[in-house]
């Protein structure tokens, strides 16, 4: 116990918090700290994987819907007159990513405006649906809709279906390779990786992140055109969407 005197002659009586104490408080304080950090980063992460994508993920298939139809009489643009980054071309449907499952596809792959917004882009100077080469395309895993978050799922058999302006593409799923991002390759006339390709098909290829979030490599999902069917014959029968 230690004594202070003060100048009017009161003594006062303390006692020092022992160092060790000290050093438990500290510790206990940064304890409390790191905790309510984690808390606040798994909110985060939580708005991000389920309330912001889902909301973003609504709103871009509604437009996808809405396009071209009702008040909303935007039309396709002809493949083939595509020049300019966001120029609106095809829907897509994948019925694997769910029922109600449908995405615009634009030109290019920047973020904004095409991955952000619209939700899938088509890789400038890889070929249009229904052409020889590769219809590649891209979009997010997490965040900003999540338009391809459901990609690991893909197995044989399931269909992707393309509607343009004059023309439904119905392309049948190959394989599923995960890449290093330097792997550009995978987007070619002609994949390497993927088993079987051969010069003069007609191919299309999904890419995003992987994994979620995390982004260090690429999931890449292959397709082959199986039917083409014009656009005056409406969507095919197997999709139920009672035409656009």
């Amino acid at each position: 116990m230690d004594v202070t005197e003060l100048p009017d002659g009161t003594k006062m009586f303390w006692a020092p918090i022992p160092k060790k104490q000290t050093g438990k408080k500290v510790l206990l304080i940064i304890g409390e700290t790191s905790i309510t950090l984690g808390l606040i980063l798994a909110l985060f992460v939580g708005y991000k994987a389920v309330l912001q994508d889902t909301l973003i993920s609504d709103k871009q298939a509604a437009k996808a819907q809405e396009f071209g139809s009702g008040a909303n009489q935007h039309q396709f643009r002809d493949p083939s007159q595509v020049h300019k980054q966001a120029q609106i071309f095809a829907r897509m449907y994948v019925p694997r990513f769910g029922a109600a499952w449908t995405r615009l596809i634009a030109e290019g792959t920047r973020w904004h405006p095409v991955l952000n917004e619209i939700g899938v882009g088509h890789y400038v100077g890889t070929a249009m649906p229904g052409e020889i080469g590769n219809f590649a395309v891209a979009a997010h895993r997490g965040g900003f809709g999540a338009s391809f978050k459901e990609m690991h799922r893909l197995v044989s058999g399931d269909k992707v279906y393309v509607e343009t302006r004059n023309f439904w593409y119905v392309y049948n799923y190959l394989q599923t390779k995960v890449v290093n991002p330097t792997d550009i390759s995978v987007i070619a006339p002609v994949p390497p990786e993927l088993n079987g390709a051969v010069a003069g098909s007609k191919y299309m290829t999904m890419t995003s992140c992987t994994p979620i979030f995390v982004n260090t490599q690429r999931i890449i999902a292959w397709f082959e055109l199986d039917q083409v069917i014009p656009i005056q014959d409406g969507p095919p029968q197997e999709l139920n969407i009672g035409g656009n």
